[in-house]
């Protein structure tokens, strides 16, 4: 008897069915990269608009006078309850056949002047209230950028299209800490979220005229394909689907515990580095933000790099890397965190933020590879879901109560109480990459009966 093939890409995806791909050519050349490219911009835009709120905690915190586990909820909850709550019903809009261009144009505004409003708030309750509208505008904008680049890039080329459009993260990040950073080290705070949101604005109003809606299912090969789920199915029996696959589930637990843990220590390092090492506002930014825009997109680019040239020989060797990565996170975060002064630190997160970025672009391209056609948005949304509900609402949420509780432990020291916090939440980094390892073992098993 021989030995079965081992899984690949385009193996491991679910059918389209008959008549699902029209007879036109799928969207190519200049176009399609154009429009990778401005969805890799309005990512970035995505994070700045979320993140710039993490450099301002400090004196935001002053002008409210809140509590760590406040300001944890604030930076984390208030955002993450709306993006969580609303992403599912988007994505099965967008599964239905909604334009998905002009979907992704409308978010962009709303959550572009969501944050500018944010800069006029007088109050925790109106700023809690303007980051929920924040949640709000960005929940779909995930699901229907995964799902156009699906339809944009044949499974192959997925992990390298998912890792430059990844980028964005980093990119945003940075942008956003290093010019909150400046502006309200020059201004206030209330000037650098009412500037964060103009560029959106702008983008919004050029995207819907370069890009166009491609066909759906438009890169599958209908011929390697079983049959097709139906579009008419509802988001819980579209949950039922994908949960019988096993290595989707390992994938999506892994994803959220990473959130969580990374969430939790990147929203408070600014705070860290203020009270443990009495950095200033802008030294925090720039220093983090270029440490987490080029160290976050070597990262993240050599990880959609590297799954797609392990891919080709099996679908589970794209998880290799972010496992090796997510171990390796774990004594580079706790010497990080224990260095006795600022510089350090932020030289030891280097390799950190590089290794630690490995997961994102593999964990895209395999949820959406993995996820019928028709369940794309579905399938992206249950993982950012599950994220965010975990990760982005409650790891800062989390570190903020560490940090009070240790704190008092501490005798009132919040610098310590903070570090240690931050410190605990690096086991959870082994916790995820127990998840992605048994995803390995279930495409393993796959590739096995898959005959």
């Amino acid at each position: 008897m021989t030995n079965p093939a081992p899984l690949t890409m385009s193996d491991a995806l679910p059918a389209v069915g008959p008549g699902a791909i029209a007879a036109s050519p799928p969207l190519q050349g200049r176009r399609r990269t154009a429009m990778l490219l401005m969805l890799a911009f309005i990512y970035s835009l995505n994070y700045l608009d979320r993140q710039i709120v993490v450099i301002l905690q400090e004196p935001i915190k002053a002008d409210f006078k809140l509590a760590d586990w406040e300001l944890g909820l604030l930076t984390g909850g208030a955002f993450g309850i709306f993006y969580t709550l609303m992403g599912i019903p988007i994505a099965q809009l967008i599964d239905r056949g909604v334009n998905r261009v002009r979907l992704i144009a409308l978010f962009t505004a709303s959550w572009s002047v969501m944050t500018a409003l944010c800069g006029l708030t007088r109050s925790f309750g109106a700023f809690f209230a303007a980051r929920m509208g924040v949640g709000l505008a960005e929940a779909g904008f995930a699901p229907a950028a995964h799902s156009l680049i699906s339809d944009l890039y044949p499974p192959r080329e997925r992990p390298a299209a998912a890792g430059l459009f990844a980028i964005g993260v980093p990119v945003g990040v940075m942008a956003g800490l290093s010019i909150g950073g400046i502006v309200a080290q020059a201004t206030d705070w209330r000037t650098a979220l009412l500037l964060a949101g103009v560029p959106g604005i702008l983008i919004a109003i050029l995207f819907p005229l370069i890009a166009r809606e491609p066909i759906r299912g438009g890169t599958e090969d209908p011929f390697d394909q079983p049959a097709q789920a139906p579009e008419s199915l509802t988001f819980f029996q579209s949950l039922r689907v994908l949960a019988r696959r096993r290595a989707f589930v390992h994938i999506v637990a892994g994803t959220a515990i990473m959130a969580f843990a990374q969430t939790g220590i990147s929203t408070w390092l600014p705070s860290f580095l203020i009270r443990n090492h009495g950095m200033s506002l802008a030294h925090v930014g720039i220093g983090l933000g270029l440490l987490t825009g080029i160290c976050g997109a070597i990262g993240t680019w050599a990880g959609g790099w590297q799954g797609t040239r392990l891919a080709k020989s099996g679908l589970h060797m794209a998880l290799w890397l972010p496992i090796a990565g997510m171990l390796l996170s774990i004594p580079l975060d706790i010497v990080a965190l224990s260095m006795a002064d600022g510089q350090s630190v932020l030289l030891i997160l280097i390799p950190s933020y590089i290794v630690g970025s490995f997961w994102t672009a593999p964990s895209i391209a395999l949820i959406q590879s993995l996820a019928p056609v028709s369940m794309r948005a579905r399938a992206s949304a249950v993982n950012i879901v599950a994220a965010n509900l975990i990760g982005v609402s409650m790891g800062p949420l989390a570190a903020g109560v560490l940090s009070d509780a240790f704190a008092y432990l501490r005798g009132g020291d919040a610098a310590l109480g903070l570090r240690d916090a931050l410190i605990c939440l690096t086991a959870f980094f082994l916790w995820a990459a127990w998840h992605w390892t048994m995803a390995v073992r279930a495409l393993k098993q796959e590739s096995t009966t898959a005959v």
